[in-house]
């Protein structure tokens, strides 16, 4: 969002707008040479457009009540443009206690009528909130107060001097496209924070795209564009989840990790897949119960990014690192899967160097280049990533180079294994029709080892080809995700119009945002498209344990448990009993 500003000092029509208020209600009452004690035309000037009767100024004169309204001129010329409903109530209720209307009848007695209580409190309904805002509530006018002209306070509206309003609409929006550049607040209402660099008169602000009229949105700016708590309580839910899914992560790695025959291909590959996924998962350790340290800089305006906050800094690098590293491995188990199944192959079976230096080495490679170019950074969800103008180069399309080929591999793979299981049909019932000879017992047997080489190699991996596919159709679903909606935050910071109008509201709505998401909701992300995008990443950790945790991996934890426990009790002639072990 982004805030620009005017110059004419509104201070000075203030002071002035307070100099009215004391001058023409006491010095008029001090003395001046008398006038008229009659009932006169008004010969024209600042009140023109309000005054059309005939007026009683008592001991004062015309001109000096003019001098005195001059300042009327510098509202309606400034304010006037910002809020006229202000300015269109502070003229009549000045002009008609200025000017009180004069009646005379036949018999030469005068009827005056003074100004009207309810022109007073038009003034306090339609000028409290900019006078509050330029922190000048003392120059409300005081409705109770006695007229040195005629000695009498303000009267209702069927004996007051009433003049109708020459604005349509009484409680118009403040046009804040007409406030003049380097103009400053005196207060900020809450939510907004004080911005400590602005100056009046000047153009230097703490953030220009979250800050204007000496006034900023609070970090995170994506909390007050949807409905109140819509954002804490969604992205609390996600990173519920991805706690979870870092727990459930964790406990397949450390099981891979620590029992026996699984450092070796190709459970191998599931060990760094799991080591992928955990340090994907456990970013969220990062933000999990205050997730405005990570999201924000120490000044609660500026969003956070690895120039000013190091949290930050680290959990996008680990998130870049873990992202990639989840996709370079789900792209290898695919890549296994077809040389094991259409070339009869074990090609990584002794070369995981390469593996190795393929799946962490671009990670690693695309983190170092994002962190050179310091486009780590908070922007919306609640994680910090690259930024929205280098995010496809520096994540997304690297991504799409590792996870469409091997979408597309994996693919092939199963057009082979659906072509063998169909000649695999057709063979046996041609051979059902046909002679046993031996030369049909040959292409029998070749064919049924054919088919069980492949229904073997599926059965020995379809968990990680299972968890590959969940994880890029995951990664295709966020990447569309971001292709489709991300756009919409970059066009809402360069349209001023719909931040300014979203701003007005908040100003006028006394900061009630959900009368105000109307206003830029059709400008950003749908709320629960996003939460579903975040959540559908969030749970990788979870397939990861629900695909892997098998029975017999608790089996293999129990028997390993059980024969710490005879080594270290010293019992070796103990037998286990099989209905002592837990089993799923």
């Amino acid at each position: 969002m982004s805030f620009t500003m005017p110059t004419l000092s509104i201070s000075r029509w203030c002071v002035g707008l307070y100099l009215l208020s004391n001058i023409i209600h006491s010095t008029l009452a001090q003395g001046a040479p008398v006038v008229s004690s009659s009932c006169s035309d008004y010969p024209g000037g600042i009140c023109s457009n309000y005054v059309d009767y005939s007026i009683f100024t008592g001991n004062v004169g015309v001109p000096m009540i003019e001098n005195q309204l001059h300042v009327l001129t510098n509202i309606s010329t400034l304010l006037g443009k910002i809020d006229e409903a202000c300015v269109d109530a502070y003229y009549r209720y000045e002009c008609s206690a200025s000017y009180p209307r004069c009646e005379m009848s036949s018999s030469q007695e005068i009827k005056i009528w003074v100004g009207c209580t309810s022109a007073c409190q038009d003034v306090h309904s339609n000028c409290k909130k900019v006078f509050q805002l330029l922190d000048r509530t003392d120059l409300l006018p005081n409705c109770d107060a006695v007229s040195p002209i005629t000695q009498q306070p303000l009267q209702p509206d069927d004996s007051c001097n009433h003049i109708p309003p020459k604005v349509s609409d009484q409680h118009g929006d403040l046009n804040l496209s007409a406030v003049p550049e380097g103009f400053v607040l005196g207060s900020c209402p809450a939510p907004f924070l004080k911005d400590p660099l602005a100056k009046q008169g000047t153009t230097d602000t703490t953030n220009p795209t979250y800050c204007r009229f000496g006034c900023c949105v609070p970090c995170p700016a994506q909390e007050l564009f949807y409905n109140e708590g819509w954002m804490v309580h969604g992205f609390l839910a996600t990173d519920i989840v991805r706690f979870i899914s870092a727990v459930a992560s964790f406990v397949i790695l450390v099981s891979y990790l620590v029992l026996p025959d699984k450092r070796r291909h190709p459970s191998l590959a599931i060990l760094n897949l799991s080591l992928a996924i955990f340090l994907f998962s456990m970013t969220v350790f990062f933000s999990i119960g205050d997730p405005r340290r990570l999201q924000c800089a120490a000044d609660h305006i500026n969003p956070g990014q690895q120039d000013n906050n190091m949290l930050c800094a680290a959990q996008g690098a680990i998130l870049i690192f873990a992202s990639l590293a989840t996709c370079t491995w789900c792209a290898a188990l695919i890549l296994n899967l077809h040389f094991h199944t259409v070339w009869n192959s074990s090609f990584f079976a002794n070369r995981y160097y390469i593996l190795y230096v393929v799946c962490w080495g671009i990670p690693t490679a695309v983190m170092v280049v994002a962190l050179g170019m310091h486009v780590i950074k908070f922007e919306f969800a609640n994680l910090c990533l690259v930024s929205v103008d280098q995010i496809f180069n520096l994540f997304f399309y690297p991504m799409a180079a590792v996870v469409c080929p091997a979408f597309l591999l994996h693919i092939c793979t199963f057009l082979y294994i659906a072509k063998v299981a169909f000649r695999e049909g057709i063979e046996s019932e041609m051979t059902q029709s046909l002679s046993t000879s031996s030369s049909t017992q040959i292409q029998r047997a070749a064919s049924a080892q054919r088919h069980k080489h492949v229904v073997t190699a599926v059965k020995i991996q379809w968990r990680g080809l299972l968890l590959a596919i969940l994880s890029c159709g995951t990664v295709i679903f966020y990447w569309i995700f971001y292709l489709t909606q991300i756009h919409r935050l970059t066009d809402l910071e360069g349209d001023q119009s719909i931040t300014t109008r979203w701003l007005q509201c908040m100003l006028l709505e006394d900061s009630n945002q959900n009368a105000c998401v109307g206003i830029v909701s059709p400008h950003l992300p749908p709320f629960g498209l996003m939460i579903t995008a975040e959540a559908l990443v969030s749970l990788i950790g979870v397939w990861l344990f629900l695909i892997f945790g098998k029975r017999s991996l608790w089996r293999e934890w129990n028997d390993m448990l059980y024969d710490l426990r005879v080594t270290l009790s010293g019992r070796d002639r103990f037998v286990k009993n099989g209905e002592q072990f837990y089993s799923l």
